[in-house]
């Protein structure tokens, strides 16, 4: 009896040895597919500008940007068009109701392109029409992550650090996630629906008046 005991423990024993040591074995990390392919930063320059570009000027026929992440959730910025609103045609919405002007260069659809496209050259004129090519010099760093199909620039803005991740889709920014404030942007290119658009009639409506 004692040495079936015996037996019985040590058997035991091994198993438990067995299980731990299985436990123990490091398991390997599963490796993330890239969505994309490498691009050198000559290449990820001229693709973040031409979207840029794209991006702005698409925005000219209506945009939405809303915060969904962040400090500001529920914060919307709306562009109307210009036949809709005139100048009158750029406004943003806070959670609590606040509104409030805006310029063209306060979304993100268009703040990198009138950034690029103050950029001057040798005799003193700007890049207005064209991206500018790509210069380590320039005050903007632009990179692209394939693994998650991202570009990434970093800026010095009033002496602060400045870094924003840019998704892209049908060559148009669609996320747009500040790394600084934690903030997540999305943005929807076309005419604002009819509830959108009356925050920014009312806004100036009780600005300047009916007329």
């Amino acid at each position: 009896m004692i040495t079936r005991t015996i037996g019985g423990l040590v058997a035991a024993s091994l198993a438990v040895m067995a299980l731990t040591g299985c436990a123990s074995t490091p398991q390997p990390t599963p490796t993330q597919t890239a969505l994309a392919s490498p691009l050198t930063p000559e290449e990820a320059w001229e693709s973040f500008a031409q979207i840029a570009y794209n991006s702005c000027q698409t925005s000219y026929d209506g945009l939405v940007e809303e915060d969904i992440e962040g400090p500001n959730t529920g914060k919307l910025k709306i562009r109307l068009t210009f036949e809709q609103a005139g100048e009158n045609s750029f406004a943003y919405k806070l959670p609590n109701g606040d509104v409030g002007m805006l310029t063209d260069d306060q979304y993100y659809a268009c703040e990198a392109r009138k950034l690029l496209s103050s950029f001057e050259l040798a005799d003193g004129t700007t890049y207005s029409y064209s991206p500018p090519p790509y210069s380590a010099d320039w005050p903007i760093t632009v990179s692209f992550d394939h693994v998650t199909a991202t570009y990434l620039t970093s800026q010095i803005v009033d002496g602060n650090q400045r870094n924003l991740a840019y998704t892209v889709e049908d060559e148009l920014f669609s996320l747009v996630e500040n790394e600084v404030d934690g903030s997540k942007t999305t943005l929807t290119f076309g005419l604002p629906d009819a509830a959108t658009t009356a925050i920014v009639n009312d806004f100036y409506n009780e600005m300047y008046g009916n007329y």
